[in-house]
């Protein structure tokens, strides 16, 4: 593991890792507990029981209430705060340096002592299920649901990350609790800092906080998810039909990552992108069109957004794909002004994400997760600057070319299942992937 004077990494006797990042004239802290247990560990029909746990933290301990953890927290100022994502759950605090030891205090003992009490639990039910109903009249998270269930249909990754609202009313209170001692072990928890931190001080909250933890997991596979692709249209009452096109990438810790985000970013990153460019400043079909990189642990996918009206779907659909198409056969080819455009973008973000604490934080436990590891932001900033024309030529070829006959072709708005619509976009698939690599 890298450390250096401002780093520090430690594995607790118990096994938890404590990862740190010292932030020079910072007046804050910032601290992250990645738990390695997520909606990739849900049995069949209980789809939402991790997002439910996530939630379920927050209801009470022996030492505090969780009118009295509210109280604390909000007295702490700052933020505190979970989140489930596809390959793990997240617990985190962002507060004043002086209250550092508080804060990891209180996410410790939500983390180990949470007693999930029925009546509680009842309710967050309720308040998850409403989260639910929002979520549906969401166009841009029917999207996503929709792209991920499309290309991986028999992979845990297209796991809805708050559940049916089936699954969730069936779940218990014994669900959480075997839920919780089965997935957060201590060998599958990172806790990070980043600030006004001292690496051992840090070490030593951690043990105080997290002692109590033991066990070890199972296993998991690391296969690559199956990817499968086609087309799929949900009606929605909306004004405008938004759209989602995705082809298959490589995992998060794939050594090419920097060649697969500097071109993601020339393909749709910004105003001057191509597909900008071509949809909004040439053809005038939308407000606005993007292109997202979906990074996980054991797979991933460029995934490009928009919405048109109806009668001008098709039409935006098939520039997108003659868009991707083109910078995979190199017509045009990619220039060194497009391509020094590109990586100063992408090296900009990446500075200006290292500019917040809670960013910082995020990049350390994230790197822990994903790559045991620790890669100094210069090294960044190098891999960034070392893409190469050539390198993203090849990226395209491997991704967008050679992920056409995965692709993921996906519609919500005003439109019919079975309609002439559904019947163009899947003369628009056949059509692409016909000339998969």
């Amino acid at each position: 593991m890298l450390t250096t004077p401002q780093t520090g990494w430690t594995r607790l006797d118990n096994g938890v890792r404590v990862v740190t990042e010292r932030v020079q004239n910072s007046v804050s802290t910032g601290i992250s507990v990645l738990v390695d247990a997520g909606p990739q560990d849900e049995a069949d029909g209980k789809l939402g029981l991790a997002h439910l746990c996530e939630h379920a933290a927050f209801l009470g301990t022996p030492l505090r209430t969780s009118r009295e953890l509210a109280r604390m927290i909000d007295a702490a100022g700052g933020c505190f705060g979970a989140f489930t994502a596809p390959d793990y759950t997240c617990y985190y605090s962002h507060v004043l340096d002086e209250y550092a030891s508080y804060a990891m205090d209180l996410l410790g003992d939500i983390l180990v002592a949470s007693k999930y009490p029925e009546e509680a639990l009842e309710r967050e039910k309720d308040v998850i299920c409403q989260e639910i109903i929002g979520g549906q009249d969401s166009p841009d998270e029917r999207l996503l649901e929709l792209t991920k269930k499309n290309l991986w249909p028999e992979d845990t990754l297209s796991n809805s990350l708050i559940g049916s609202e089936e699954d969730v009313r069936a779940l218990d209170r014994s669900d959480v609790v075997q839920f919780v001692s089965r997935q957060y072990t201590p060998d599958r928890i990172i806790v990070a800092a980043a600030g006004s931190v001292e690496h051992d001080s840090i070490v030593e909250q951690v043990q105080d906080a997290f002692w109590p933890l033991r066990g070890q997991s199972s296993p998991r596979p690391m296969d690559p998810p199956v990817v499968r692709g086609g087309v799929a249209i949900e009606a929605m009452p909306t004004s405008h039909c938004n759209f989602a096109i995705a082809v298959p990438t490589p995992g998060f810790a794939d050594e090419r990552r920097y060649v697969l985000h500097v071109m993601n970013n020339l393909i749709g990153g910004g105003m001057s992108s191509r597909l900008f460019q071509s949809l909004r400043e040439e053809h005038g079909l939308v407000y606005s069109v993007q292109s997202s990189i979906l990074s996980y642990r054991r797979g991933g996918a460029l995934v490009v957004t928009g919405a048109t009206s109806s009668d001008q779907l098709i039409k935006a659909v098939n520039l997108v794909m003659m868009q991707l198409i083109s910078l995979a056969m190199g017509e045009p080819a990619v220039d060194e002004e497009e391509l020094w455009k590109s990586k100063m973008q992408v090296r900009s973000q990446s500075r200006l994400a290292t500019d917040m604490v809670s960013n910082r934080v995020s990049r350390i436990a994230t790197q822990e997760f994903h790559l045991q590891t620790r890669i100094e932001d210069e090294k960044i900033l190098e891999a960034i600057d070392s893409v190469t024309i050539e390198a993203v030529q090849e990226m395209a070829i491997e991704i967008l070319l050679g992920g056409m006959g995965r692709l993921s072709l996906v519609a919500v708005g005003p439109l019919e299942r079975d309609g002439p619509i559904y019947s163009e976009l899947n003369n628009i698939y056949g059509s692409f992937s016909a000339l998969e690599a």
